[in-house]
């Protein structure tokens, strides 16, 4: 499925011109603010659920439900008809245009009063935040070449943990001094300025194209795409590992702030400044760390683009131990550093091999069904099975119940670390690979 590629001016016309070094690093830390923000604007409820919770009375059921699957539900579906219209057309256009939507929506979510609004809200939000993974990852693929292709989704990547770091904090000071609707208010109005400042910076770059044919021309139509990746066994295996993923860390994302109010009486400003550090500083880090690792070990032995993902699923597993039953300070926050460091570390990593697997004149498309299934199942089974176990199990633990409604997260590293492994079976053991793209059975 992989083949060799050259660089061609599509979508762009004839006197299309290859985008310089400069450029595409410009366009880099703009695609990487952008992450943040998408990153941010989607999990600031998760930050003020108790403050939400305690002016529109809800269940943690139902909370969960507003996390989880009243957002990814449409993010996920939104997000293939995006990804092959990004496919088509102006990418810059679909990334700048959907975070100005998004942020709309964001400041909306300031003025809901029921549950019925915060649905609305959670739904239009996924609609929004749907146009900007995959058309800025199929983007950055042809901004950077292979061999330092992983390093720029790292830096992407970063983005998410850097819009933490700053947000997360500023957020829950405006939380406790100025009420949870103002904090919607302004992330809004940020996002809004940085969609006007990307429409009028970023250049479209020149597509990649593959020499090899395909049955019905040179751009595959939609249905062709994803069936040629459903049919290939590797990437199968990338997207259960991916669900384990997205169930772990949508778990985590969500209830983990509610997690520090309950056990350890942490109100909004100061789980927001931890969370700031560990899953921002931490994060950004490990986001950098973990792309350079894999990039340099991919060099040697392309089995790696796997062997490195699943040993940070392993690692995961002791820290989420130590963060959930730690009763002393020093210990709950190392296991959330742990955590946080392996986990960013993890996701350049697995979009990596998202793209070393797929046919690049159909990345964004196959990136967003790789997205489809990573969301649409994981965001909804953590974030809603936390929330009934922490019903479940309240009347025997109390306010530790989520202790054990966590650990659903350790389980999911377990068995995604297995299907990793599995899938790097299928890598030829391909030493000293240079920039040529890797061999998959």
């Amino acid at each position: 499925m992989t083949t060799s590629t050259r660089s061609i001016p599509v979508g762009e016309g004839p006197s299309a011109q290859p985008i310089s070094i400069g450029r595409s690093v410009f366009t880099l830390v703009i695609l990487s603010l952008i992450c943040g923000l998408n990153n941010v604007d989607r999990n600031m409820f998760g930050l003020i659920l108790p403050q939400i919770k305690a002016e529109i009375h809800v269940s943690d059921v139902v909370l969960g439900f507003l996390s989880g699957p009243a957002f990814v539900i449409i993010y996920s579906t939104a997000g293939v008809p995006l990804a092959w219209l990004a496919d088509k057309t102006s990418r810059r256009n679909i990334i700048a245009l959907g975070l100005g939507f998004w942020s709309l929506i964001t400041m909306a979510t300031g003025l809901a009063t029921n549950v019925i609004h915060l649905l609305f809200a959670r739904g239009t939000l996924g609609v929004g935040e749907a146009s900007n993974m995959a058309p800025s990852s199929a983007m950055i693929g042809d901004l950077f070449p292979k061999k330092t292709r992983a390093i720029a989704l790292a830096v992407f990547s970063a983005g998410g943990p850097i819009g933490v770091m700053l947000a997360f904090p500023l957020i829950g000071w405006l939380t406790e001094n100025h009420g949870w609707r103002v904090a919607f208010y302004v992330m809004g109005a940020v996002g809004i300025v940085l969609a006007l400042i990307a429409l009028v910076s970023l250049r479209e770059p020149p597509r990649e194209e593959t020499t090899a044919p395909l049955a019905h021309g040179d751009t595959p139509s939609f249905r062709t795409a994803l069936a040629t990746a459903i049919r290939f066994k590797p990437f199968i295996l990338l997207i259960i590992g991916g669900t384990m993923l997205s169930i772990n860390y949508s778990a985590m994302i969500v209830w983990v702030p509610t997690f520090m109010a309950r056990v350890h009486d942490l109100n909004a400003q100061e789980t927001g400044a931890y969370l700031g550090l560990y899953r921002g500083l931490v994060g950004v880090i490990a986001s950098l760390c973990g792309g350079l690792l894999v990039t340099l070990l991919g060099r040697l032995d392309a089995r790696a683009l796997a062997w490195v993902p699943a040993g940070f699923y392993l690692i995961m597993c002791p820290a989420e131990l130590l963060l959930l039953f730690s009763s002393g300070s020093i210990g709950w926050q190392t296991g959330l550093a742990l955590d946080n460091l392996f986990m960013n570390a993890t996701i350049p990593c697995t979009f990596a091999l998202v793209l070393a697997l797929v046919d690049p004149r159909m990345r964004a498309v196959t990136t967003s069904f790789y997205l489809l299934i990573f969301n649409l199942v994981g965001q909804i089974v953590g974030p809603l099975a936390v929330g009934w176990l922490n019903e479940f199990l309240e009347p025997s633990f109390g306010d530790s119940a989520i202790r054990y409604s966590l650990l659903i997260s350790p389980v999911s590293m377990l068995i995604g670390a297995a299907v990793l492994l599995v899938l790097a079976g299928h890598f030829k053991e391909d030493r000293h690979a240079g920039d040529a793209s890797p061999t998959v059975d």
